[in-house]
C-alpha cells in the first residue's frame, strides 16, 4: 500500500479533551458530517473495538467472557458483534446509544422490557493520515480516539510555507459533501475536535477558493497513482501538492 512508503508509525500524544467544533470555512456544514467525540458515548465503534454489552438481570444474554474473564464482545472485520440467542449484530459506524436501542429491539422477541447497557471496553486501530505542508507527514495508528490538534502535533509541526488558515479535513470519498476547511489557530483557543478512523488531515501552502478547489487538487493525484478517487484514506503521497 501506499502509506508504508512510511516505515514507522509515531505514538499518540497525551489526549486532550476535545470541546466544540472549528471554525469552519466554505463547502459542507461540519455538523452535516458524521464527526464523533473522545466521549465514548458519540464516538463511533469500528472494527478491532471490543464492546461489553450488559442485559440486566440476564447474564445469558449479555457479553461472555473475552479476555482474562471479564466479558466482552470483539467488532469483527465485518463491522459485527456474536450475542447469545441475538445472534450477528451489526456495530460498526453506530454509537453505543444507537447499538443499545438496536438491541432492545432485538430483544423484545426474548423480553419483555429488555434493559441494556453497551459500553467500549477496547478501542481497535485508529488510522490517520496528516499530509502536505507539515514537517512529518504519515499515517498515525492509535488505540482510542484522538482529536485534531493532537494528530497535527505528532508531525513535527507546520513547515514555513504551510497555510494554516485552511487545513483541509477528508472524510470518506474526496467530493466536496465530505471534505471542511478549519483555521488551525482555533485548535488552541476551545475549537479541537475529535478525528474519525481514516480521517485525514491536508495542509497545502496555498489558499484555497473553497472545498470544490480541495477536490479537484486531490483528485488528479489520486488517479495519477492509480489510487481510486473514493479511497484517500489509504493514500500517503501528496509530493505533486507539497512542491507547489
Amino acid at each position: 500500500m501506499i502509506f508504508s512508503r512510511f516505515a514507522s508509525l509515531f505514538i499518540a500524544a497525551a489526549l486532550f479533551a476535545a470541546c466544540s467544533s472549528p471554525e469552519i470555512s466554505g463547502g459542507a456544514n461540519p455538523d452535516d458530517l458524521p464527526t464523533p467525540s473522545v466521549n465514548t458515548f458519540d464516538y463511533l465503534v469500528g472494527p478491532g473495538d471490543v464492546l461489553r454489552v450488559n442485559v440486566a438481570g440476564h447474564p445469558a444474554l449479555s457479553s461472555g467472557p473475552y479476555r482474562n474473564n471479564a466479558p466482552g464482545s470483539p467488532v469483527d472485520g465485518q463491522g459485527s458483534i456474536q450475542l447469545p440467542y441475538v445472534g450477528s449484530l451489526i456495530v460498526s459506524g453506530k454509537t453505543v446509544h444507537e447499538i443499545k436501542a438496536d438491541l432492545q429491539t432485538r430483544l423484545l422477541e426474548y423480553l419483555k422490557r429488555p434493559f441494556v447497557d453497551v459500553s467500549v471496553v477496547e478501542f481497535g486501530s485508529q488510522r490517520i493520515y496528516v499530509m502536505g505542508e507539515v514537517r512529518k507527514p504519515g499515517s498515525f495508528t492509535f488505540d482510542r480516539p484522538i482529536t485534531a490538534m493532537q494528530a497535527l502535533s505528532l508531525t513535527g509541526g507546520f513547515t514555513d510555507d504551510a497555510n494554516r488558515e485552511q487545513v483541509a479535513l477528508v472524510r470518506g470519498d474526496v467530493t466536496p459533501e465530505n471534505i471542511v476547511l478549519f483555521d488551525a489557530e482555533h485548535l488552541n483557543s476551545g475549537g479541537d475536535f475529535a478525528l474519525a478512523s481514516g480521517d485525514m488531515l491536508f495542509i497545502s501552502r496555498h489558499k484555497w477558493a473553497g472545498v470544490g478547489a480541495v477536490a479537484r487538487d486531490l483528485i488528479p493525484i489520486l488517479q495519477l497513482i492509480s489510487v481510486p478517487v473514493g479511497t484517500a484514506r489509504d493514500v500517503a503521497l501528496f509530493e505533486d501538492i507539497r512542491s507547489r
